[in-house]
């Protein structure tokens, strides 16, 4: 029988808060019939930028019975976005020493001075060279790879849409209880952005 495991992965995510201001006001109106207010209808321009990001950081790996979860969080730089953070949260419910396609659900967002990017994972999975439980070849490598989605942009990169792909790896030493790893991840692709 084939040796189950699970493990936390994204990385590969974390909500995003956005600003909105609300202003509200009052002014008489006359008796006379206002004019409708007519809006325009501009087409927003849109320009493709390349984006690339490096970060390192920490992933806390969460075991339980029936999926693993955690959180991941680091500081690197993108293209752009510039020096910041990533903060990630994820999970899978079943990661095998012998599938290298374990689905793996979860969200994450890239700050930077110039703005944030929230992303969420469309296709990734996670999957390991080692063919035994961690604790007999521990520490056992992991690699999370896949496409993730902009779902949100501020700043610079408000309106922004586009697709990126993923890779993360780090390792995994138990297969119960909390355990807190370092990981490495890049993601590459291209983003539509206001001109």
């Amino acid at each position: 029988m084939k040796n189950v495991r699970r493990v936390n992965l994204l990385a590969a995510a974390a909500a995003i808060s956005v600003l909105s201001i609300g202003v509200s006001g009052a002014a008489a109106v006359g008796t006379h019939n206002v004019p409708a207010v007519t809006a325009s209808a501009h087409a927003t321009k849109m320009k493709k930028l390349s984006f690339s990001a490096a970060y390192v950081g920490n992933v806390k790996i969460l075991w339980g019975s029936q999926r693993v979860s955690g959180t991941m969080s680091g500081a690197g730089k993108g293209t752009t976005l510039g020096q910041g953070s990533v903060t990630a949260t994820g999970a899978t419910t079943s990661f095998s020493t012998s599938s290298a396609s374990d689905p793996v659900s979860g969200t994450a967002v890239l700050k930077g001075p110039g703005g944030s990017l929230s992303v969420k994972s469309v296709r990734a999975s996670a999957s390991t060279t080692a063919s035994a439980s961690p604790t007999k070849t521990a520490p056992a490598p992991v690699t999370l790879s896949g496409t993730v989605k902009v779902t949100k942009g501020t700043g610079k990169f408000a309106g922004a849409t586009g697709t990126l792909t993923i890779h993360a790896t780090f390792t995994v030493n138990t297969l119960k209880g909390n355990e807190t790893q370092k990981f490495n991840a890049t993601l590459k692709g291209s983003l539509s952005v206001k001109a």
